[in-house]
């Protein structure tokens, strides 16, 4: 495992990026075309949607909890700044309603 550190991370990072690639189109079940990008994510994947019908994001943030944290800086770029309409999905199961933050606190309302 000589050579440049820099380039062997590279080469680790583009065969990880296909194997991901790989196993989405797998779990998708039917034929797709995949399209590798380099640059930073947010941006790609904006640039990427271009002319698309929807974009699907999974949620990147806080996904222990229901709430606005559960979508990180780079799906909220996403969200922002989509072409397109975009449809948020877990990951994973969603957690429990139970979760939810608490409510803001209403002018004028008495807290019991």
């Amino acid at each position: 495992m000589g050579g440049d550190p820099g380039t062997r991370l590279e080469t680790l990072a583009v065969e990880s990026g296909r194997q991901l690639l790989a196993a989405a189109a797998d779990r998708l079940g039917r034929a797709c075309a995949s399209v590798e990008r380099s640059g930073r994510v947010e941006r790609e994947v904006v640039a990427a949607a271009e002319g698309a019908e929807l974009l699907v994001l999974a949620r990147d943030g806080d996904r222990t909890r229901l709430g606005p944290r559960s979508l990180g800086p780079a799906g909220r770029f996403v969200v922002d700044h989509a072409p397109c309409p975009v449809l948020l999905v877990w990951p994973e199961p969603a957690p429990g309603i139970a979760t939810l933050p608490p409510a803001p606190p209403q002018p004028g309302v008495r807290e019991p």
